[in-house]
C-alpha cells in the first residue's frame, strides 16, 4: 500500500519537474511578439544629435513609441512594416547628459518592450554601430530547479522499482 502510493507520488512529481515552462513576457501579457529587438546606430552619440532606430520582432502593422529613457522622453514614433520592422531616425533630446542611457520601444499592444543600451558623450570622435543592440530583457523562467527536481524524482522512481523487484525475488525464492 505503502509502495503504491510512494510510485504515485514519484509519478506525479515527475510529471510536474518535466512539464514544460512557458516564458513570462518582457512587459504585457503572453505574446508573439517578446523577442522584438531594437538596434540604434550609432550607440555613442552626443546630446542632440540624430539616431537611427531599426526594429525587428515586432508586431506586424503597429505604430511603436520610442522613449529616451534617464529621463523618459518620447523621442518619436515609428509604424512596423507587414513584417514587424521599422527603420526611424529619432533626435536625442538636448539636454540629455553623459553618460549611459537606455532606448525602448513598444513591440506590441500587449505592452511588451524591447529595449538597447546607448552611451551619450560629448567628447564623441567615433562612431560606433550597435550590432544585436544591448542586453535583451529577462523573457523567461530559470528552468534548472525544476529540471533537478524532476531528476530527483525519476531517480527515486527507478529506486523504487528496482527495490520492488528485489523483495518480489526474494519473496519468490522463499
Amino acid at each position: 500500500m505503502i509502495r503504491n502510493k510512494l510510485a504515485l507520488a514519484t509519478l506525479l512529481l515527475s510529471l510536474v519537474a518535466l512539464a514544460p515552462v512557458t516564458p513570462a513576457s518582457a512587459g504585457g501579457g503572453p505574446s508573439d511578439y517578446v523577442n522584438c529587438l531594437i538596434t540604434v546606430d550609432p550607440s555613442t552619440f552626443e546630446a542632440g544629435d540624430i539616431v537611427t532606430v531599426t526594429g525587428t520582432g515586432f508586431q506586424p502593422n503597429f505604430e511603436t513609441i520610442i522613449e529616451f529613457n534617464s529621463v523618459t522622453v518620447q523621442v518619436g514614433t515609428a509604424l512596423t512594416d507587414a513584417a514587424g520592422s521599422f527603420e526611424v531616425q529619432v533626435t536625442i533630446p538636448t539636454d540629455a547628459t553623459d553618460g549611459p542611457h537606455t532606448i525602448t520601444a513598444v513591440c506590441d499592444t500587449d505592452g511588451n518592450i524591447s529595449s538597447t543600451d546607448v552611451t551619450v558623450s560629448s567628447t564623441n570622435a567615433t562612431t560606433t554601430t550597435t550590432i544585436g543592440g544591448g542586453p535583451l530583457p529577462r523573457t523567461g523562467t530559470d528552468s534548472k530547479p525544476l529540471l533537478v527536481v524532476g531528476a530527483i524524482a525519476v531517480l527515486v522512481g527507478i529506486a523504487l522499482v528496482l527495490i520492488s523487484k528485489r523483495r518480489r525475488r526474494a519473496a519468490v525464492e522463499h
